[in-house]
C-alpha cells in the first residue's frame, strides 16, 4: 500500500491561518470542540498538530471559526510545468 501524500508546507500555511483566525476572533480550541463535536485531540490535530487534515475536518473548523474556507486557503502554491496532457501528445 502506498503512503498517504502529505504536503507539510501547505499544512503549515493552513494551520497558521486557522490559529491566527481563532486568536483574532478569541475562539478557543475548546470552543471549536463544542461547535464541531470533535474531541479536543481532533481539534488540536487539525489546528495545531502535524498530521494530515481531512477536507471535511477543515470545513467543520471553518464553520466553527465562522469563516469561509477561501479565507483559510487564500495563498498561492507553486504550480510545476507539466508536459502536455495525454490527449494533446502526439503519437
Amino acid at each position: 500500500m502506498a503512503e498517504q501524500y502529505i504536503d507539510n508546507e501547505i499544512l503549515v500555511l493552513i494551520r497558521a491561518r486557522l490559529w491566527a483566525i481563532s486568536k483574532e476572533k478569541k475562539i478557543t480550541l475548546e470552543d471549536i470542540q463544542d461547535r464541531t463535536g470533535f474531541s479536543y485531540s481532533q481539534v488540536y490535530r487539525i489546528v495545531r498538530g502535524d498530521n494530515n487534515i481531512s477536507v471535511s475536518g477543515l470545513f467543520a473548523v471553518c464553520r466553527a471559526l465562522e469563516v469561509q474556507p477561501n479565507e483559510v486557503v487564500n495563498f498561492e502554491i507553486k504550480i510545476p510545468k507539466y508536459p502536455d496532457v495525454r490527449k494533446l501528445r502526439k503519437g
